[in-house]
């Protein structure tokens, strides 16, 4: 004759504990700083593409 529960507990065991991978580490190397002329240039401003482009804009938000 069959149990009335069929399913049987469950033996405890410990957990298995996986061996731990030592974390990768990744370094970067942090560029040197630009050079302030390279940042102060603002010579796109003037660029005939860009004050066309800005002009459409505004055109667009006045209205």
């Amino acid at each position: 004759m069959a149990p009335i529960w069929p399913f049987k507990k469950k033996p405890l065991e410990t957990p298995k504990v996986s061996k731990l991978e030592e974390s990768k580490v990744v370094e970067y190397e942090r560029p040197a700083k630009v050079d302030e002329d390279i940042e102060k240039d603002r010579s796109h401003l003037t660029n005939k593409n860009f004050v066309d482009a800005m002009a459409l804009l505004s055109e667009d938000i006045n209205e």
